[in-house]
């Protein structure tokens, strides 16, 4: 295949990527029926008695009920979480899902812990990191670059 073609074909491939992401972006509003914390903190009094889902980092905890951080494009919103049953540090991530309350409160009817801690997501990044440095030198082991031709052609021996 000629070099012009692969280039070609590189292009479509990139002008596809770039349309499927300027697409998502304008799309982006229908995905969720929930509202984000700029909707929540600039009407909040408008979602009161509704059913919502919040994602949010923890930032204080007691008995039965947490405070979370709420945040979407630049905005934030502090929420206070009742009812719930799910031990979680201050610094872990949650989603609650439940109904808005007056005052700035979620009665959870479910709370899903995404990171129990802060350095959950440190391990979970680190983790992939080693994953993906693994496969990259277990790849080039075994496979190289002609660079003549530009094909991956696998090592001898």
């Amino acid at each position: 295949m000629c070099v012009w073609v692969r280039v070609v074909i590189v292009l479509v491939l990139c002008l596809t990527l770039g349309g499927l992401f300027v697409h998502a972006e304008v799309t982006e509003d229908r995905w969720s029926p929930y509202p984000d914390a700029t909707d929540l903190s600039a009407g909040y009094e408008s979602y009161v008695g509704q059913d919502l889902m919040v994602v949010g980092t923890v930032t204080e905890t007691s008995e039965d009920e947490m405070e979370i951080k709420a945040e979407s494009d630049g905005e934030e919103i502090v929420l206070r979480v009742t009812g719930m049953k799910t031990a979680v540090e201050p610094g872990g991530v949650v989603q609650v899902y439940g109904t808005l309350k007056p005052d700035q409160t979620i009665a959870a009817e479910h709370v899903e812990v995404v990171s129990s801690s802060r350095w959950a997501e440190f391990y979970k990044y680190g983790a992939s990191a080693v994953g993906a440095l693994g496969f990259l030198l277990l790849f080039f082991r075994y496979w190289r670059i002609d660079r003549e031709t530009w094909t991956l052609e696998a090592r001898d021996g």
